[in-house]
């Protein structure tokens, strides 16, 4: 792909959009962003939250080769307490730049980070991008409905994309999720016991931020088209997790499971990637590595 080519991503004020933004960045190519203000102010930045009107004219003057869509609610739980506020977010949102394509652009590619929720529990593992799509929380049905608009403008609009339907990403910076509650727990003098939900047998299928990153940039270099898993391929169970943060931590505390599963949090997750794999592209990071990368960043900056 040429350096010469425009990027537009949006969303890139959040833990994932940044970190691409960073990469590509880093790769020579000319980058854009949308969302919340950069700490950076000499990236090439708005500050915007969509639907905006005002970003009509942004499209229709800086004309982007390729739109990277990563804004949106992410919280499973939020969603479940907010669904119409999730929805306004995630499908409100992508309609509103899909239509924006259509009408300001020409020949603009569209990539959009979509999640594995919108598999639910699935019936077999690992999980293939054919499998029957079942959501079990608002966020998953509305990443769901993203995706199904992104098609419709493909076959109604010639639109050219490719969507990622990410796993569990973590890394550094991210302070939430799992991970993140275990990194806090453990650390945490306030507590003697470290409470974990489910039984400790649930899996998720883990990728870092940096593969996820890496990932985006292949499908520039490559103009792979269609859906795709993007996650290592591997799946963990949490106790497993919990077994090396506490290592990491070096902590004592007693680990209860409380045999609760959160509304909305599928059972088991491991991702078939051999349709990306084939394509070219395998994830770097392992597991354990980042794991102990991401609890020295929690020590120095996460733990407040």
């Amino acid at each position: 792909m040429s350096n010469s080519k425009k990027i537009l991503i949006i969303g890139s004020g959040g833990f994932i959009g940044s970190n691409i933004y960073s990469y590509l960045e880093k790769s020579g190519l000319i980058v854009f962003g949308i969302g919340r203000t950069h700490k950076q102010t000499n990236r090439r930045h708005i500050n915007l939250t969509l639907p905006d009107k005002n970003f009509l004219s942004i499209l229709e003057e800086l004309q982007p080769d390729v739109i990277i869509h990563c804004a949106g609610s992410s919280s499973v739980s939020q969603s479940i307490v907010n669904p119409y506020e999730d929805f306004q977010n995630n499908v409100g949102v992508c309609a509103f730049i899909l239509e924006a394509i259509r009408q300001r652009t020409r020949n603009t590619k569209f990539i959009l980070l979509s999640s594995a929720a919108v598999y639910g529990n699935p019936t077999e593992l690992p999980i293939r991008e054919s499998a029957n799509l079942q959501p079990i929380s608002p966020y998953g049905y509305h990443k769901k409905m993203c995706e199904e608009l992104v098609e419709e403008y493909s076959h109604q609009f010639s639109l050219n994309y490719t969507i990622f339907r990410i796993f569990s990403a973590f890394g550094e910076g991210l302070k939430r999720q799992v991970i993140y509650e275990l990194c806090t727990k453990f650390v945490s003098p306030e507590n003697n016991i470290v409470e974990v939900f489910g039984t400790g047998n649930e899996s998720r299928d883990f990728i870092h931020v940096s593969d996820i990153a890496r990932a985006v940039k292949f499908s520039l270099d490559s103009d792979i088209i269609g859906i795709y898993n993007l996650a290592s391929g591997n799946q963990t169970k949490i106790n497993y997790i919990v077994k090396l943060i506490q290592d990491i931590s070096n902590s004592s505390k007693d680990v209860v499971y409380n045999n609760v599963v959160r509304s909305g949090d599928p059972i088991y997750w491991e991702a078939d990637i051999s349709k990306l794999m084939a394509a070219g592209f395998l994830p770097s990071r392992e597991l354990e590595e980042s794991l102990l990368s991401y609890f020295n960043w929690f020590m120095k900056e996460g733990y407040l």
